[in-house]
Parts: C-alpha cells; sequence; structure tokens
C-alpha cells in the first residue's frame, strides 16, 4: 500500500487506539483555544478604547492574556508528554516491523496535525458560540453599556492559529527528539522502565526548606507600597521552587524515615505502598508540584474573585465618606452664595435632595517628611518622602464636626487618614507647632492604617491667617481652596441628570477647579472589579480543568504501568481488598500531600494576598479572612470528590486481569 495513504491511516488509527488519553488531551486544547479566542476577541474589539470606564477592562484583560498564554505552553507541553510516553512502545515495534524514522516522523506530524485541525475546530466553533455570552457576561459585571457591537477581528483568529501552531510545533519537535535518539528497544521498554532511588536528597531537601521559607517570609512581612506587586512576584517564584524541591526530594527522605520505622514500614499496606513511592515520587514530582501550584493558583483566584465582589460597596463608600465634592480656587471666586444657590436650584429641577452639606477652606502643600519635620528641602533623597498636608481653620473644623475645640498660640489638630501621626510636635519649616490632639476621625476622609496609595495629613490652626502663614512659607504661590461636600438623596437617573446639570453650570463658575462623585468612582470600581470577575472566573475554571486533567492522566499513566505489578500481587495471594486498601492509600499520600501543601501556602500568603486586595481599596480584612475559610473547605471537598474519581479510576485498571 502507498505510504502517502497508510502513514496518515496509522496516525489516525494510533489516535483512536489511545483514545483514552488522546481524547482528553484534544478536549483540553480546544478548550485553550476557546479560552485564547474569546480573550483576544474581546481584546481586539475597538470600543475597549471608546467607552468610559473600559480602559480598566481592558488593561486587565491584555494582563490576564499574557498570563494565559505564560501558562497554556507548559501546561500543554506537560500533557503532551503523557501521549508521548504511552506511544513509545508502539512506535518501537513500528521501528522493529521495519518502518523507517522518517516515516515515524511523517505519522507523527501527522498525528499532530490531526490534534491541530480536531481541537481548532472545536475550540473555535465552541469560541464562537460562547463569545457573544462572554462578552456580555463581560459588560454586566463590568458595568458597561450592553448595546454594544461585538465583533470577531480576523486578527483574533490569526493570533490563535499561529499561537497554538507554535505549541503543537514545540511538542511535536520535543516527541521527535525523544524517539528519533533511542533505539526501538529501549521505547518498547519504555512504559516498563523503572526508577532508580534517588542519592544525595538532604542538599535540595535543605535548599527547598531555605527557598519556600524566603518565599513565606517575603508574604509574610511585604508591606503595601509601591513595590508590593514585585513582592508578590518574588514570593510566589520562590515558593514555586522551594515546592519543587521539596516534593522531589524532601517526599523521598520523608518516606525514608517512614522506612526506617520497623513497626511501621514492615505492615503489609505500608510496606508496598512507602517502597513504591520511594522509586515512584522522583517521576511523579513534576505532577504533584502542578497539582500543588494549580489548587493554590485555584484557591487565591477565587478567593480574590469572591473578595472583591463581596466587598465592592465598601471599598466604594472608602473613598467617598460623602457622596458629592466640588472644588474651587477660593482667591478666584466672587460669592460662595453662587454655588450654594445653583446648587439648590439644580437639586430641586432634578427632584433630588441635599443632605449633611460641609463646606470649607483649604491649602494643600506638599512638604518633605522626615518623622516630625516638614520642609520644603529639594532633596533627592528626600523626594521620596513628600506628603500631602492639608490646612484647615479651627472655625471650619468645628462647624464641620460640630464641636467646640479651642486652640493657644502655637498650637494645632492633627488628623491622618493613614497611620497616626504619633509626636507631640510638629516642626513646619522651623516653626515648631504643639499637637493638642490627634484626631481619630474626620467627616470628609477615612482613616485606615493600611491605605498607602493616597495618605494625607490634615492639620488644623487657629484661623485663616495662620493658615495662610504656614502655607506661604512652603510655596509663595499656593492659594487657598473652597471645597463642598455632600450627600444626594434621589433615584439614580435622578442624580445623574443632576451631576451633568450641576457640572455644566459650574464649568462657567469663576474659580472652579475640580469635581468627583461617587457614582462615577462607582463605575470604575464596578468596571474594575467586574474585568477582575470575568478573568478569575475564566482562570479558575482554567486552572480547575488543569488540575483535574493532571490528575487524570497520572491515574491513568500510573494505573497502565501498575497494572502488571498488582497482578502479581494478587497471584501471590494478595486479596483484591488489599489491593484496593493498598491503592487507596497510595493515592491518600499521591494527592493529599499536595492539597496540604497547597492549602499552607494559601494561608502563608494570605497576608500579602489581603494587602493586595487594600490596594484595591478593599479593607475589609474579615470578609477576606471568611471568604478564604468558605473557598478553602469547598475545595477541599470538590477535591476530595476528585479524589475518589480518580481512586475509582486508578482501581478499575488495575484490578483487570490479563
Amino acid at each position: 500500500m502507498n505510504k502517502a495513504i497508510i502513514l496518515p491511516k496509522m496516525a489516525f488509527i494510533g489516535i483512536r487506539k489511545n483514545r483514552n488519553v488522546y481524547f482528553p488531551y484534544i478536549l483540553t486544547l480546544a478548550f485553550s483555544i476557546c479560552v485564547f479566542f474569546i480573550f483576544n476577541c474581546i481584546i481586539n474589539n475597538k470600543f475597549l478604547k471608546e467607552v468610559p470606564h473600559a480602559d480598566y477592562v481592558w488593561a486587565l484583560l491584555q494582563i490576564g492574556n499574557t498570563l494565559l498564554g505564560i501558562i497554556l505552553v507548559p501546561f500543554l507541553f506537560y500533557t503532551n508528554s503523557f501521549l508521548i510516553k504511552r506511544r513509545k512502545k508502539e512506535i518501537g515495534l513500528y521501528s522493529i516491523l521495519g518502518l523507517e524514522k522518517k516515516h515515524i516522523g511523517i505519522m507523527m506530524f501527522m498525528e499532530t496535525l490531526f490534534i491541530y485541525m480536531i481541537a481548532m475546530a472545536i475550540g473555535l466553533i465552541t469560541a464562537v458560540v460562547f463569545a457573544k455570552l462572554s462578552f456580555l457576561i463581560l459588560l454586566n459585571t463590568s458595568g458597561l453599556p450592553v448595546d454594544i457591537k461585538f465583533t470577531m477581528p480576523m486578527l483574533s483568529f490569526k493570533l490563535t492559529f499561529v499561537f497554538f501552531g507554535a505549541v503543537s510545533f514545540l511538542n511535536l519537535g520535543t516527541n521527535l527528539f525523544q524517539v528519533t535518539r533511542a533505539n526501538p528497544s529501549d521505547l518498547l521498554r519504555e512504559t516498563q522502565k523503572g526508577e532508580k532511588e534517588p542519592k544525595h536528597l538532604w542538599i535540595p531537601t535543605l535548599l527547598g526548606i531555605l527557598i519556600l521559607g524566603g518565599g513565606y517570609y517575603i508574604a509574610v512581612v511585604s508591606e503595601v507600597n509601591s513595590s508590593i506587586f514585585l513582592a508578590f512576584f518574588m514570593a510566589v517564584l520562590m515558593v514555586v521552587i522551594g515546592t519543587y524541591f521539596l516534593f522531589t526530594s524532601g517526599s523521598i527522605v520523608l518516606l525514608r524515615v517512614l522506612r526506617k520505622n520497623k513497626k511501621f514500614y514492615y505492615k503489609k499496606s505500608n510496606y508496598i505502598t512507602v517502597s513504591g513511592m520511594i522509586y515512584r515520587m522522583k517521576k511523579s514530582a513534576a505532577s504533584l508540584v502542578n497539582i500543588c501550584i494549580f489548587s493554590t493558583m485555584v484557591i487565591i483566584t477565587l478567593l480574590c474573585t469572591v473578595s472583591l465582589t463581596f466587598g465592592e460597596k465598601s471599598a466604594i463608600r472608602f473613598k467617598y465618606p460623602l457622596d458629592v465634592n466640588y472644588i474651587f480656587d477660593y482667591a478666584k471666586m466672587t460669592d460662595t452664595n453662587h454655588f450654594n444657590t445653583d446648587l439648590m436650584r439644580i437639586a430641586e429641577d432634578n427632584h433630588i435632595g441635599v443632605a449633611d452639606t460641609i463646606d470649607f477652606r483649604y491649602f494643600r502643600i506638599t512638604p518633605s517628611v522626615d518623622e516630625n519635620i516638614f520642609s520644603n528641602d529639594s532633596n533627592k533623597d528626600v523626594e521620596i518622602n513628600k506628603r500631602t498636608v492639608r490646612l484647615m481653620s479651627l472655625s471650619d473644623y468645628n462647624r464641620m464636626e460640630s464641636k467646640n475645640e479651642t486652640l493657644e498660640e502655637g498650637e494645632i489638630l492633627v488628623y491622618s487618614n493613614t497611620e497616626d501621626f504619633k509626636y507631640e510636635s510638629a516642626i513646619m519649616n522651623g516653626k515648631e507647632y504643639k499637637v493638642k490632639e490627634e484626631l481619630n476621625s474626620l467627616s470628609i476622609d477615612t482613616k485606615e492604617k493600611n491605605n498607602y496609595s493616597s495618605g494625607s495629613l490634615y492639620m488644623i490652626l487657629n484661623d485663616y491667617n495662620s493658615m495662610e502663614e504656614m502655607a506661604k512659607t512652603f510655596d509663595d504661590s499656593t492659594y487657598p481652596y473652597y471645597s463642598v461636600w455632600f450627600n444626594m438623596e434621589g433615584e439614580m437617573r435622578n442624580k445623574e441628570a443632576f451631576l451633568a446639570d450641576l457640572n455644566k453650570a459650574c464649568s462657567q463658575m469663576p474659580g472652579f477647579y475640580s469635581s468627583k462623585n461617587i457614582i462615577d468612582w462607582g463605575h470604575d470600581v464596578k468596571s474594575m472589579d467586574g474585568g477582575l470577575l470575568f478573568i478569575g472566573v475564566f482562570f479558575g475554571l482554567m486552572f480547575t480543568i488543569c488540575l483535574l486533567l493532571i490528575m487524570y492522566y497520572k491515574q491513568i499513566s500510573e494505573g497502565l504501568e501498575d497494572k502488571q505489578n498488582f497482578i502479581i500481587m494478587q497471584q501471590v495471594g494478595m486479596s483484591d481488598d488489599d489491593v484496593k486498601s493498598t491503592i487507596h492509600r497510595q493515592i491518600m499520600l499521591v494527592f493529599g500531600l499536595p492539597l496540604i501543601v497547597a492549602i499552607l501556602h494559601t494561608m502563608m500568603g494570605l497576608k500579602i494576598t489581603i494587602r493586595l486586595l487594600y490596594a484595591l481599596n478593599l479593607y475589609n480584612t474579615n470578609l477576606i479572612a471568611l471568604c478564604a475559610l468558605g473557598i478553602i473547605v469547598i475545595f477541599t471537598a470538590f477535591y476530595i470528590l476528585s479524589y475518589f474519581v480518580t481512586a475509582s479510576t486508578y482501581y478499575n485498571i488495575v484490578k483487570r486481569k490479563s
């Protein structure tokens, strides 16, 4: 028969005969194609650069798409390694029967091409069907307009074809390298080849402990500052490396310790489990590390997503203790009553109630700070310690807070919206002011010690002249601001119409500086959190499928390898119950360890995760902790269910008799 016909036929038969390992891989590849294509379709739609508040979503999707590519390449490469291992014996037989290596290469190329075409067809058809739905979910979760036209740019098709073509070519090259460098007899024995017991394990074990401990240390001590994301990346990297060393070496060290315990080791079930695992753990380590890391990713992803979803309202309100703020250049204002008159008139026209109005004058300076010393020193070494300071008058403060405080000459009140000021005095460009009291609250600004991004210090002085005198010592050109805060009462559409009319009126007023409100901020937060929710759902699903497939491939692979061993055990008198008991012990050891370590990673990384959420204005630590606990419990239940399914599959393979 013509080789041009027989080689593609052999490739097709090879896929069909090994469908128990090929079909999950094809479905995995198709799912990866579907997710990658949907991400690219949304990113390449022009609306994301034109619709208000969509810039947050676009930036998050760009990051998510990059991470998706980084995750998919090693994962698909890893799952491919299971396929080629199962095919080596068959390929070795083809070689012995006279099939040349170039023909084997052509056959393997045809297999790769068939898998690529089938997966691409399934993935793109699924993506086309669900892309619009995914797009609408993104719009709804992000609070963006739902009447935007969705298109599927040709660029997204090209990127998908090229990316997964490159991954398939990489896998094919790896497979050909493994097959062509080995002789047929080695290929025939590949699936039966045993593992030598590793030696010199204490050094990598100690190294793993040190690296993992370093990652944990970074995760625990990192503070909320500009380097928090770099610290998070370093912690994750060190935890992954440390986990690999501990699974490859530390687990074997533990098994050796168990083997030295004669009372434990010389029991039938323990003997078989421990002795088998010592030799198996070396080749199992990579899959166990992946199971552990993907489990951790699922938990952390869900933790961030769920926490942001439940904490969204508090995050929005944190930055806006009152609904609306208007700021004017007080020196250019002709009359403050002009604004108040227009405010009440426009509110009445739009059926909006205005409540809790607060107005005050203040100066804003940005001195360099060294402990309690404030100066206008422009030294480069001091620039990084600049802090925003707002100067207010005592009369405005008393009216704002309904207080009756008094100050002596040289005394001030201090309020910090982050960590407490803590000093008994403040030295302002050489002049010392005594801190009479450090305030714990202020109506216009919420206190949060972990608020790194917008930290401000308020100083309340005796009168307006004292404010101006202090401000001028830092900057002769500084000018006073007039700020108005208030709450709105009414329906949302009326509030939006009211703000639009008021902004239009204010733009014509002398000295108008800026305006901000909780509705616009809420849209920004919902857009950002919605984008994170969308990415979190996709990545959570992706990580879960990766986790399940690794577990599946691992049990199928090891079940096929162990089948003959358990047949021999049954032939020498081991009962089915003993076999099943041994299997469950072994699987519990193999899959229980990654779960325990993943939960440990999550608990140790909880602090830095909480601090990352602080950067998104979510400061409800109790909520985050409760979400973490609930997600760990649910994931553990899901993991245990997967264990029972996996154990059943494994047992069904090894119990069969030849």
